[in-house]
């Protein structure tokens, strides 16, 4: 199993990628959902952010307000940091247990974490994408999804500069196109990674 590690700020359009390798038959590994899961109601996380933030941030099913939270961390780092360290490292467990889950099989298994530069997530994955789109796009495309360009600004400043995840990247896609741009380039881009597994294979073959 070949690990692909994709990433990019926010709403750079990592997720669309994913969703086009997924088609191609890529498992996949989705930190957000993740994140979502190892919060939920009932779990030592969910109680923990409750005692560090509030009843004020659990929604009307007493899970937590994802939203309400985030406009909170976004505008106080200490509290960020704190979030983080929470649930950071449980969603790091998790792309393990299913990275060694599927180790043995054959095919792409694919990590879509925003921050995977930043939590140090790119060790796991053999090959990373880092998905790029221009400041005014990545704004522009959050506000569509209902956040506003105040919070976007925020969340983008607490990422690293794309230029600085393109520069560690095995490949870069520039999305600030049409979505038939960004079909092509990570077709192409997962034909390559198959091409070139293929070959460490047949190598490994010939000298064993």
């Amino acid at each position: 199993m070949i690990v692909v590690g994709i990433t990019g700020n926010f709403s750079s359009g990592k997720s669309a990628v994913t969703g086009i390798f997924k088609k191609l038959g890529a498992k996949v590994f989705d930190a957000d959902l993740a994140a979502k899961q190892v919060v939920r109601k009932g779990t030592g996380l969910h109680r923990a952010i409750i005692q560090i933030f509030g009843q004020q941030y659990l929604d009307k099913t007493g899970e937590i307000d994802r939203k309400k939270l985030a406009k909170r961390v976004f505008s106080n780092p200490k509290d960020l940091r704190k979030l983080n360290i929470l649930i950071h490292p449980e969603v790091i467990f998790e792309a393990m247990k299913m990275k060694k889950k599927l180790q043995s099989k054959k095919g792409i298994l694919v990590f879509d974490v925003p921050l995977l530069y930043e939590t140090k997530m790119e060790r796991l994955a053999n090959k990373v994408i880092v998905v790029n789109a221009s400041q005014g796009t990545m704004i522009s495309r959050a506000a569509k999804k209902g956040v506003g360009p105040a919070l976007s600004k925020k969340i983008l400043a607490t990422q690293w500069p794309p230029e600085k995840k393109a520069n560690r990247a095995d490949f870069v896609i520039e999305n600030n196109g049409n979505l038939k741009d960004l079909d092509q380039r990570a077709r192409q881009i997962f034909k390559q990674i198959q091409e070139e597994a293929a070959a460490d294979n047949l190598l490994k073959k010939k000298l064993t």
